[in-house]
């Protein structure tokens, strides 16, 4: 690694604020004890597409994402978590382990664990996930489909309505 090789990590102790759990960013984390699990900071990288960008495509990583932009298309993070900052506006079918939206979404969600959408928040479209929390004066327009336990290990390549029979 490069010393002056700038990323982002999550710091796993949470803050509670309005709304439940929230993940601090936090910059540079090179010293190994700052990083949990030993120094093992695979699971921890972060990709962050800032309030500059404007972004029209498909998105697929093996890391986190945070988006506080424009985007456009369709996000493919299947074991990673997606975070929508209060300034992201996504518009895309969004396929995560877990996600956090403060900002706008259109299209469906299919999340393998969690689906949080904050006081703030603006969503219109389907969700499917294992456990969805929508916090009081969020707006949301959609369905819900509760998945089982079984069923959030494995999230569908499309949408049940557009298999064929």
């Amino acid at each position: 690694m490069v010393d002056n090789e700038r990323r982002s990590t999550y710091n796993l102790n949470s803050d509670r604020g309005k709304g439940g759990k929230v993940f601090k960013r936090q910059e540079n984390a090179k010293n190994k004890e700052n990083i949990p699990n030993g120094g093992d900071d695979s699971r921890l990288t972060v990709s962050y597409l800032g309030p500059t960008f404007s972004l029209k495509g498909e998105i697929s990583a093996n890391e986190d994402l945070t988006i506080n932009c424009f985007f456009q298309g369709k996000i493919d993070l299947r074991n990673h978590n997606l975070i929508i900052e209060k300034e992201g506006r996504v518009e895309a079918d969004v396929r995560a382990r877990d996600i956090h939206i403060f900002g706008k979404l259109n299209g469906n969600i299919y999340a393998s664990g969690r689906v949080f959408i904050a006081q703030e928040a603006q969503v219109v479209g389907d969700i499917s996930a294992f456990r969805i929390s929508i916090m009081d004066g969020a707006q949301f327009k959609g369905s819900v489909k509760m998945m089982t336990s079984t069923q959030s290990k494995v999230i569908p390549d499309r949408p049940e309505s557009s298999q064929p029979q």
